[in-house]
């Protein structure tokens, strides 16, 4: 298969966008003006990152901008799930249509680096409309993925798929003959959050751990008080030691919440303003989350609570643009690369976006000789144009070589960052 760049939607129409708004601590990446279209998670360094639009998945980086993955399907009309990415960037799983003879959407596995598909987590053998399996999340490692599988008659089950062993298991229900889902899951592929359906059709939220026989043991959350029912898990950490929320507005104000098998339910306040928050993001072990407050971003630091996207770009030394509002996705573990979609105020033009907060390396501007180090050679460049007008030595650029320009190469003295 060839990479095609999506030049008809996100590529060619990026160009109407101004496509990056600098700093000297980081950058925004507006991706392209394409309604419904989601900048989802980003590799661990940041410099990858993985997506989707009405047209399929796709992943981005800076030298490539956006990529479409060829067969990937559009998710929604029957094809659930969202594609997720590796640590190291380089494998996303994604939905394809699979099978000799009838073809369903299933969770697929494809290889950025030699543009190929890998094999499916399989299915129980049954489909409902036009999906078999549909993948929500998997471990840094393409290790476990978590997702929703059919079984007969549509019934919709929770399921952990295991490379090591190419094997399914289902995450029981609570709820007799109730579907159930995992949305996400730990590093080591024991621990899942997600959601079991009640009687009366709430995504209740629900965990499972897994025993030693490898079976996954559900438990349903709730405040402590059985009727008082959380929200679906959106995420959990790393670690597996916590299990995350959208709050509701009759409990602790709407507050998102936590949970572990230790704490119980704690709701993540105090919130900075009033209305219902949900958390999209933890990192490894819970201590930096991403939240939503009424559809407002913030990072919340376990040692600080919580802080407002722009704060924080400005903290890092980034002026975020007021033209945009961000919906926030995804992040790295540091929280220096977050993800979403934006929309511009004054006509609410949709953009996925990421948003680089890592310091912009600066250029080596001793290297007079590009070996990529400032040593004897570039002194030797500075020493001979002494006193000289202008030219390359004049690493100031105050028209003349002299003391301040051996005082630049001393300093930058070594390789190159």
């Amino acid at each position: 298969m060839n990479r095609t760049l999506l030049a008809s939607s996100l590529c060619a129409a990026a160009a109407s966008l101004v496509p990056s708004l600098a700093a000297s601590a980081g950058e925004l990446y507006l991706l392209g003006p394409v309604p419904y279209s989601y900048a989802v998670e980003p590799s661990a360094d940041g410099n990858v990152v993985v997506g989707y639009d009405g047209q399929g998945a796709w992943w981005w980086t800076k030298d490539t901008w956006v990529v479409r993955i060829p067969e990937s399907l559009p998710y929604g009309n029957g094809v659930g799930g969202q594609p997720s990415i590796t640590a190291d960037g380089n494998t996303i799983v994604c939905a394809t249509l699979e099978g000799k003879t009838v073809q369903k959407a299933e969770a697929t596995f494809y290889d950025r680096s030699t543009d190929l598909y890998d094999s499916t987590v399989g299915s129980l053998g049954f489909h409902c409309d036009i999906s078999r399996t549909s993948a929500w999340n998997m471990t840094p490692n393409a290790s476990h993925v978590c997702g929703l599988v059919w079984d007969a008659a549509c019934s919709a089950k929770g399921f952990v798929w295991d490379a090591a062993t190419d094997t399914m298991r289902l995450l029981p229900e609570v709820y007799f003959y109730k579907p159930t889902r995992g949305n996400d899951i730990s590093d080591d592929g024991s621990f899942v959050g997600g959601w079991n359906d009640d009687y009366v059709g709430f995504r209740q939220g629900c965990v499972w751990k897994r025993n030693a026989s490898g079976s996954y043991v559900p438990t349903l959350l709730n405040t402590g008080v059985a009727t008082q029912k959380l929200r679906e898990v959106n995420c959990v950490s790393g670690n597996g030691q916590w299990a995350y929320g959208e709050g509701r507005a009759e409990i602790a104000g709407g507050a998102p919440y936590r949970w572990s098998y230790a704490t119980g339910f704690q709701p993540i306040g105090p919130m900075p303003v009033a209305g219902v928050g949900a958390v999209y993001e933890a990192n490894f072990d819970g201590s930096v989350l991403l939240i939503s407050i009424n559809g407002s971003p913030y990072v919340w630091f376990a040692k600080r609570g919580y802080v407002p996207l722009a704060g924080w770009a400005a903290e890092n030394g980034f002026e975020l643009t007021t033209e945009w509002r961000f919906n926030v996705f995804g992040m790295t573990e540091d929280a220096k690369v977050i993800t979403g979609y934006a929309l511009r105020n004054s006509d609410l033009l949709w953009s996925p976006f990421v948003l680089d907060l890592r310091p912009t390396p600066q250029p080596c501007i001793a290297d007079l000789d590009g070996d990529g180090e400032v040593g004897s050679s570039d002194l030797a460049v500075v020493l001979s144009a002494w006193d000289s007008i202008g030219g390359a030595a004049d690493l100031d650029e105050d028209g003349v070589v002299g003391s301040s320009d051996l005082g630049i190469v001393l300093s930058a003295w070594g390789v190159c960052p």
